[in-house]
């Protein structure tokens, strides 16, 4: 239920996915309603009465041309608040001609006697279905077009009577179902996402979401001038952890690694992922180097304090090197973890547990070296 309540517990990635389909669905439902718009203009013809086709052709051309301007609209696909403001758009241009066409209807005294145009608010309602959108989002489009309708009805002095309070209750109704309809789509949305970008070990984000976040993090960082650094971890000794104690051991261990790093990853705009066996990747948008080496620090002083208890009863403990590495000018993202694979190659050869910033060629001052042969298991600890 939370998941679907509001935005507050969904990851940037998830959003900028959805902003795209809002986005996509946005333009497809925009082009689709500005040719009709314009169309009616033939049907009206042969069902409005001859002193309002002028004035409801006009309403209908202008209405059409904002259409056309919000089709037009390419500007920031994934960014979720502008997807939602073009949904916002979409429902103002269709209420303010559906508001606009009823009182000039109305003050003309052919409101009774011309159909389809009270049933413009349901329409509206009714499109919240195409969009995967949260309960609050729901809520705050359904009251707003409610009251929209109430304040119609007030100033045409018809507030209350029998047709109106139907129309009301009607609407309430109807944007209860497409609400629900709505919600769906989002909680759908949420498990396929989940299932497409998530290693089903660890719960991470897997390699594919990684390196597609990571070209597309880049892309923004050098956009705007912003710092951006990666980390790259390897489990010390992991191979010969597993050989020891076997693979039901190691995945618990690759379990503990990854909630560390999960909590590590406190910001929104971080993303921790696993890169592939025991190797995993945590992207810091907006961090620098020195953020990046105390975020690297941070893994490594969590990873000493932490023991695990394997299936054979045994308490051990476990350690990562970490390749450190920041966005240079003009770098791509191959680039970037180019250097942080060669700052973790280094990390190991210094003798493992700490970390190297690309570029220093040293693990910080605070990192332990390993001296265990290449190969051996971490030991047990009772």
């Amino acid at each position: 239920m939370l998941d679907v309540m509001s935005v507050t517990r969904h990851t940037r990635y998830f959003n900028q996915t959805r902003s795209f389909l809002i986005f996509q669905r946005v333009r497809l439902l925009t082009l689709l309603l500005a040719v009709l718009q314009v169309g009616w203009i033939l049907v009206d013809r042969l069902l409005l009465p001859e002193a309002m086709q002028a004035p409801i052709a006009s309403g209908r051309l202008v209405s059409g041309g904002a259409l056309l301007v919000l089709l037009l609209w390419f500007q920031r696909p994934y960014d979720l608040r502008i997807s939602l403001f073009r949904v916002f758009l979409l429902l103002a241009i269709l209420t303010a001609f559906q508001t606009w066409s009823n009182l000039l209807l109305l003050n003309a005294g052919y409101i009774d006697t011309v159909a389809g145009y009270q049933f413009f608010p349901f329409m509206i309602l009714s499109m919240l279905a195409i969009f995967p959108l949260t309960i609050v989002e729901v809520s705050v489009v359904t009251a707003s077009v409610i009251l929209v309708e109430l304040l119609t009805q007030i100033g045409s002095d018809r507030v209350g009577m029998i047709d109106e309070i139907n129309d009301l209750w009607l609407l309430l109704v109807l944007g209860a179902i497409a609400g629900w309809a709505s919600v769906n789509q989002l909680s759908m949305l949420l498990g396929l996402y989940r299932q497409a970008t998530r290693d089903a070990l660890t719960g991470l984000a897997n390699r594919r979401q990684v390196m597609d976040q990571l070209e597309g993090d880049v892309e923004f960082a050098a956009a705007r001038r912003e710092p951006i650094s990666i980390l790259l971890f390897d489990l010390d000794k992991f191979k010969g952890f597993n050989d020891n104690y076997g693979h039901a051991a190691g995945d618990i261990v690759l379990k503990q690694f990854a909630r560390i790093l999960r909590k590590q990853a406190k910001g929104k705009r971080d993303l921790a992922g696993r890169f592939g066996g025991e190797e995993f990747l945590t992207i810091l948008p907006g961090a620098d180097s020195e953020a990046a080496c105390q975020a690297a620090q941070e893994v490594c002083d969590a990873c000493r304090q932490t023991q695990v208890r394997i299936p054979s009863g045994e308490t051990v403990g476990f350690t990562t090197s970490i390749g450190v590495a920041t966005l240079g000018a003009g770098e791509s993202p191959s680039e970037l973890l180019r250097r942080a694979d060669e700052a973790l190659y280094l990390t190991k050869s210094n003798g493992r547990d700490g970390y190297v910033l690309s570029g220093e060629g040293a693990s910080n001052g605070e990192s332990s070296a390993s001296d265990m042969p290449e190969g051996e298991p971490a030991l047990p600890q009772s």
